[in-house]
């Protein structure tokens, strides 16, 4: 096999993009779908989700936004009509100080939000999912109060979502296989 001479730099670079182009309709061909992302679910699981209502979280602020982001999440913005699944969170907000200089001032801040999920179909009453999400995201102190105020509750809102996105699939997951099986 020495003989044979190496291939030209444009031949290669085809061999290449055929390898990544073949790859990609082997994966579609099977029903490989991706977890996160805009076409995560199917079309039975979205208007299942949509048949979700979310309760009432907690009256504190990251209990209002985390709500706010699952009902923009699960269906759209909109309230579900005739709801067949109540979703009830509760949620716990943790803030932790993760970077301590030497003179005891804290310039970074964990933040962890966790909701433990219960998904109730309405019509029994009976809790048909129960489950624990966890978001974490961090943010640090600037010198500025209004700036760490600011970055306070960016990084709140960044974990609400983060949390909206983890329950969202969780509950896509779910209805799509219970009303597929």
């Amino acid at each position: 096999m020495a003989g044979l001479p190496p291939l030209p730099r444009a031949a290669r670079r085809r061999s290449g993009l055929a390898a990544v182009l073949a790859a990609g309709l082997l994966t579609a061909a099977c029903g490989f779908q991706p977890m996160y992302g805009a076409r995560s679910t199917s079309a039975e699981a979205e208007a299942l989700l949509g048949s979700v209502a979310v309760a009432p979280i907690s009256s504190d602020r990251n209990g209002q936004i985390l709500r706010n982001d699952l009902i923009d999440k699960i269906s759209a913005g909109r309230t579900a009509q005739n709801p067949r699944y109540r979703l009830d969170v509760e949620l716990e907000t943790l803030e932790l100080g993760g970077l301590i200089q030497t003179d005891a001032s804290i310039t970074r801040y964990t933040v962890t939000m966790r909701g433990k999920i219960r998904l109730v179909d309405v019509a029994s009453g009976t809790v048909v999912m129960n489950e624990m999400a966890r978001a974490t995201t961090s943010y640090s102190v600037p010198l500025s109060e209004y700036a760490s105020i600011t970055a306070q509750q960016d990084a709140h809102r960044r974990a609400s979502g983060q949390l909206a996105d983890e329950i969202r699939s969780r509950i896509a997951s779910f209805l799509e296989t219970r009303h597929r099986g």
